[in-house]
């Protein structure tokens, strides 16, 4: 394909979609209270937490969460009943012998975070179904590919791009896909930790996102970037979450290709400034554009 497109969330946002985070929070607010308030007692986030909400999932601070939620120490009376009861259900069914050892933190996160899925999933959706008066900005819809990181048909439905050309490499919400969204980190706990907090790292990091996971499913990806003449990257945060993917993406597309990034802020233009720092071999090949608002006729032109 002669042009490579990477759509991220700002492109989404320009064409009147309310699909920033902070959007999500308050989404969340007023339709999951209760998982709402858990995220904050969890996280102790402040008013900012949300603007980097996949950033901030891995910056969880384990020990002071399960010193927060440790419940109060068991009698011993109590803990005799649940050894008897864990004897009986390995007799009834037959199971060996095991040291149980009770994670009642790393349970709470676990089942946090899979209802947390659950709702930004609905959140999409939501957000999807009420595109009124939509912008529409200029791009090359013939002899092109999308690489979408958004989990909405903006591409599809409003600019009529065919399906066989859009890559939703996170999920597609129409789709029913499971939607991708998670960290940067590693977690993992030290000599000095329990197992509840060891357990809370290893739930934690089901949500660290590996971007090759991801690529290598797509054989074809390096082959259709081999022929690119120009990369376009439209409403992308280059956020660090995500630094891996453009990184191979510069790598397997042509040294002679054009390139062609939007910003929106000056913290945008920074983070694009850092990202030409570490790939030197752009510099004289990129350029920055604003998405500029065209009418609709013009744009399925």
């Amino acid at each position: 394909m002669k042009h490579i497109y990477i759509i991220g969330n700002g492109f989404d946002i320009f064409t009147g979609l309310h699909t920033r985070y902070v959007e999500f929070r308050y989404w969340l607010e007023q339709n999951y209270p209760f998982i709402y308030e858990n995220m904050s007692a969890a996280y102790e986030m402040d008013g900012e937490w949300w603007n980097d909400f996949e950033t901030q999932l891995g910056k969880l601070n384990v020990r002071n969460y399960v010193k927060k939620f440790t419940p109060p120490e068991k009698s011993m009376d109590e803990i005799l009943d649940a050894i008897e009861k864990r004897k009986s259900i390995e007799k009834k069914y037959n199971l060996p012998p095991s040291l149980f050892i009770e994670k009642p933190c790393a349970n709470r996160l676990k089942g946090l975070l899979d209802v947390l899925q659950y709702c930004f999933e609905k959140w999409v959706v939501d957000c999807q179904s009420i595109i009124i008066n939509p912008n529409y900005t200029r791009i090359e819809r013939d002899n092109s590919f999308f690489i979408n990181f958004n989990y909405t048909d903006v591409l599809e439905m409003l600019y009529k791009i065919p399906d066989e050309r859009v890559l939703h490499i996170h999920g597609r919400a129409s789709k029913h896909d499971h939607l991708v969204f998670g960290h940067g980190s590693h977690l993992y706990g030290d000599i000095t930790s329990t197992p509840d907090e060891d357990q809370t790292c290893y739930d934690l990091n089901s949500y660290e996102k590996n971007p090759f996971e991801y690529i290598y499913k797509h054989k074809e990806l390096p082959i259709i970037l081999g022929d690119a003449e120009f990369v376009h990257i439209f409403g992308f945060s280059f956020s660090q979450v995500d630094d891996d993917y453009l990184d191979w993406v510069a790598n397997k597309t042509p040294i002679t290709s054009k390139w062609e990034v939007s910003w929106y802020s000056e913290t945008d233009k920074q983070r694009i400034n850092v990202f030409v720092l570490n790939h030197w071999s752009l510099k004289n090949r990129i350029s920055l554009i604003q998405l500029q608002p065209i009418e609709e006729k013009e744009a399925l032109s």
